[in-house]
Formats: C-alpha cells, structure tokens, sequence
C-alpha cells in the first residue's frame, strides 16, 4: 500500500503539484493507520474495509464522477496484485 495512485495534475503548477501530492501521501498514511488500527481493535478487518470502501465509492462519485471512481478503485486493486 506505499504507492500513491497518479492523478492529473495538468492544471496546477509544479510547485503546486509537488506540495498537493505530498500532502495526499501523508494524509493516505495517516488514515492507513487509522483504519490498520480500527482492524485490530475491532478484530474485523472486513467490516473496516467495507466502510472505508463506501465512505470512498460515495464521496468519490460525487466529486470525479462514476467513471473516474471505476477506473481509480481499479488502478487500487492493480497495485495490490504486484
């Protein structure tokens, strides 16, 4: 889980680009934790990830469409299976 999916960033600058995905990564690893955290002290790792998965898939949609979501919930599941 240490890759960060590449998004387009074409309409920020470089130095934009380069803060906006730092800050991504850190928040992906915080919330990481969070959730690697709540698997143990709930003993249910399914029931975590089914929430984070919602909470994702809803909020996603809203904001990238549905296509967008599809194809990033896939790209996820890709760099899982390397």
């Amino acid at each position: 889980m240490g890759q960060i999916i590449k998004l387009d960033f074409s309409s920020y600058n470089t130095n934009q680009e380069d803060l906006y995905e730092k800050k991504l990564i850190r928040i992906r690893d915080e919330i990481e934790d969070h959730l690697n955290q709540a698997s143990t002290i709930e003993q249910d790792d399914l029931a975590i990830a089914l929430a984070a998965g919602r909470y994702a898939s809803m909020k996603l949609a809203k904001l990238t469409g549905e296509e967008s979501t599809k194809k990033f919930f896939n790209e996820c599941i890709k760099t899982t299976l390397k």
